[in-house]
């Protein structure tokens, strides 16, 4: 499984706080792949990886 250094980062201000928005795509053993994101605020994790694709809902897209 990949780890933080394998994704995608997003900035994205929130009422004037600025969060970074990490997305990445994870592969299973038997080929399947699914998206997670996490969210860290000053280099804090605040939500740990889940899964699903967040980006959509800031108008961004997992390159």
């Amino acid at each position: 499984m990949p780890d933080e250094h394998n994704c995608i980062e997003h900035l994205t201000v929130i009422n004037n706080v600025e969060y970074t928005l990490q997305s990445r795509t994870v592969e299973l053993g038997d080929g399947v792949r699914h998206l997670e994101y996490r969210v860290l605020l000053n280099g804090d994790e605040i939500k740990s990886w889940t899964r699903g694709d967040i980006l959509p809902y800031f108008g961004l897209k997992q390159d």
